[in-house]
């Protein structure tokens, strides 16, 4: 038979919020485990903010969050990002504030991050056990089994951190689901969030690597169900930036027949209306401009030539003093309206989040327990809860994790001071 280590507390899984949790139980007491199957704990933390770990977000509201949102409103009600920041802070990582509410490490490095979650964890006592995948959880008398192919463990509480599917070159994958529904759970339908919306490669191959800024709207059958400002980049095959991966969460949760009807509609000048638009191509006469170059004063260039093929696809050749009034209006209209019909996205391996998960009708919102295993917790991307891009994922993966591995520790007294009175 295989030995059985033993613990108060075992957190499967190191990512943001299983270290977290486990920090936070620690520091209360508890002997903690941490379960990590890969073999390093903290790789996609590694890799959040681009390199730079966008803590969390001053200006978070509800309305960045999507699945069963208001449901989780009480969470962010006890954990505001002033707090994260506070937290943070005790543990010795400066923070600042960047644009649009963005918190940074003051390093503006992940691995600050990292390192610090690791020193943490070495300093209160938690084992880290990397390798470790864990296949089954079992309850037990006193508490659960938790098994890995070549060994098990023993803890009284359960933290289950694992994730979600996005990434799994990171370690993203459904070993977590798996372990929630043979505790009772069920699990939404899970699908890539803040990721690239694939368009026809023919669509974007002449403005690879190319950027934007302009307002992007997810259309379905000509009518906007969201837009978004910001930044868009052109990639081989796909709409890429902040603003589509916003839209993207939008059409993920589109029905099969609303997705194959769906296009990004971007207004290339949002401060302005089609009229003046056509003012300012007017005001090019007189110059050496060809009809292929006509917007080129108002636009990146490849994006004005992309714009004059798909407008004035026989007209290349004529000066911009040439183009007749239909002709100018139909560019200026053009620049308000450059649509790309979307085909896809481009899949788990290139998003940044999961949408979908445990629904937390399932969960005490109080103190992260499962209502269908008392015993157990649930923390960060597991749970049907997602945010918009700039910090809102990892804020609601330190809050979750401080609160379950608060919550299991307390549990954990309470149990010892109860058997030693009986």
């Amino acid at each position: 038979m295989m030995a059985e280590s033993v613990y108060d507390i075992a957190v499967v899984g190191g990512g943001a919020s299983g270290m977290m949790a486990a920090v936070e139980a620690a520091r209360a007491g508890a002997r903690v485990v941490l379960l990590e199957a890969q073999q390093r704990a903290g790789r996609k933390l590694l890799a959040s903010g681009n390199g730079r770990c966008n803590l969390t977000n001053r200006l978070l509201t509800a309305q960045n969050y999507h699945g069963d949102a208001g449901t989780a409103a009480h969470v962010w009600e006890r954990w505001t990002p002033e707090l994260v920041i506070r937290e943070f802070r005790r543990f010795g990582l400066l923070c600042r504030e960047l644009e649009e509410g963005r918190v940074y490490p003051y390093s503006l490095q992940a691995s600050t991050v990292q390192k610090l979650l690791l020193r943490l964890l070495e300093n209160t006592g938690a084992e880290l056990r990397c390798g470790f995948l864990a296949e089954n959880i079992t309850r037990k008398e006193k508490g659960f089994t938790i098994a890995s192919p070549s060994e098990r463990l023993r803890a009284q509480r359960v933290i289950i951190a694992a994730g979600g599917k996005a990434a799994p070159q990171l370690g993203g994958g459904e070993s977590g689901y798996e372990l929630a529904r043979a505790l009772g759970h069920t699990v939404t339908p899970l699908f890539p969030a803040l990721v690239q919306l694939a368009v026809p490669r023919a669509r974007v191959k002449a403005l690879k690597g190319a950027r934007a800024l302009a307002a992007a709207s997810l259309l379905v059958d000509g009518r906007v169900r969201k837009t978004v400002r910001g930044e868009v980049l052109f990639a081989e095959a796909a709409l890429s930036g902040i603003c589509i991966f916003e839209l993207s969460r939008v059409y993920g949760a589109l029905s099969e027949q609303e997705q194959k009807n769906a296009c990004v509609r971007l207004d290339l000048m949002p401060e302005y209306e089609i009229g003046d638009i056509k003012q300012l191509l007017k005001g090019a006469r007189g110059t050496a401009f060809h009809g292929a170059e006509a917007a080129e004063g108002l636009l990146n260039r490849l994006i004005a030539q992309e714009l004059a093929r798909r407008v004035l696809p026989k007209q290349q050749g004529t000066t911009e003093q040439e183009l007749n009034p239909r002709q100018l209006s139909q560019l200026a209209a053009a620049v308000k309206q450059f649509d790309f019909p979307v085909t896809g996205t481009l899949g788990w391996e290139h998003a940044q989040v999961t949408a979908g998960g445990i629904p937390l009708a399932e969960i005490n919102e109080n103190t992260m327990e499962s209502r269908c295993c008392p015993g157990v917790y649930f923390t960060g991307e597991i749970l049907n809860i997602d945010g918009d891009c700039g910090g809102f994922n990892l804020h609601w993966a330190w809050s979750t994790g401080i609160i379950a591995g608060r919550a299991a520790a307390l549990k954990n007294r309470e149990d010892v001071c109860t058997e030693s009175q009986k």
